[in-house]
């Protein structure tokens, strides 16, 4: 078994040991009565946006292309029934917030159908830029809310999705194997990210605006973080299994 199979394991031990936890429970609505009706459509959308990824579980388990193994596929579910997870908390927040869940999202619709539309290298290089979005946003509104159990669960989603994203910086890495690999993965990595960074604050501008949250501020976040990941993905030589990945990209990310 190569190093890189032996990553993947790593990695399945890795889902498989956050797997079994429990939904949290929040306080009563009085504890947000404060808070914007906007940031519960926010949150709805981004709950929507949470709920799939079963096609990409499918599509890494009939694969053959370089480094993908049974050992990938599993982690890969086991990442899925994470952001599953997510999207469960998510909605707690939203009705503890008065809010509703949607069914239907013109974003949600866009990025699934790009997903539909791609291979399996495509599909993650999409799904990281998720991971981008989601810990800039999550974050950016956390420092917005008041001390609440609303707050801590947004912080803690942020650090499970800086997991989700070194998961397919770990992917993408392993597939740099060419030069020219490497430069369509700069192009389309950037093209990527400004398409989502740009739909993401046409789509949540109301709760930006309502938390007095600066579209240039969340755009260097969102570069800042986009950078880091290209970086990732493009070192040679970075097998590291997740905890020390973690550590190291939270060191980084919060300087």
């Amino acid at each position: 078994m190569s190093n890189e199979q032996t990553n993947w394991w790593e990695w399945q031990r890795f889902f498989a040991a956050r797997s079994r936890k429990q939904l949290p429970s929040l306080e009563t609505a009085d504890h947000y009565c404060s808070i914007p009706d906007s940031v519960a459509r926010s949150l709805a959308v981004f709950q929507l946006g949470e709920s799939g990824g079963g096609t990409v579980v499918r599509q890494a388990r009939q694969s053959s292309i370089r480094n993908v193994d049974a050992h990938y596929a599993k982690a890969l579910e086991l990442f899925v029934k994470e952001e599953h997870h997510h999207a469960e908390i998510l909605a707690i927040c939203v009705r503890n917030l008065g809010g509703a869940l949607i069914q239907k999202n013109w974003t949600a619709r866009l990025f699934v159908i790009a997903r539909r539309l791609m291979g399996l290298r495509l599909k993650v290089l999409v799904l990281l830029a998720a991971e981008v979005v989601g810990i800039c946003y999550y974050h950016l509104l956390a420092t917005r809310l008041p001390n609440t159990r609303l707050q801590q669960l947004l912080a803690q989603i942020v650090e499970d999705e800086r997991a989700h994203l070194h998961f397919h910086c770990c992917f993408l890495r392993s597939q740099m194997i060419s030069g020219w690999r490497r430069a369509l993965f700069v192009l389309v990595w950037r093209s990527t990210m400004a398409a989502a960074a740009i739909v993401v604050l046409i789509d949540h501008r109301r709760a930006l605006r309502d938390l007095d949250l600066k579209f240039s501020a969340v755009w260097r976040r969102w570069r800042t973080y986009r950078r880091l990941a290209e970086r990732l993905v493009l070192e040679k030589d970075r097998s590291a299994v997740p905890d020390s990945l973690i550590e190291g990209w939270s060191r980084v990310a919060t300087s």
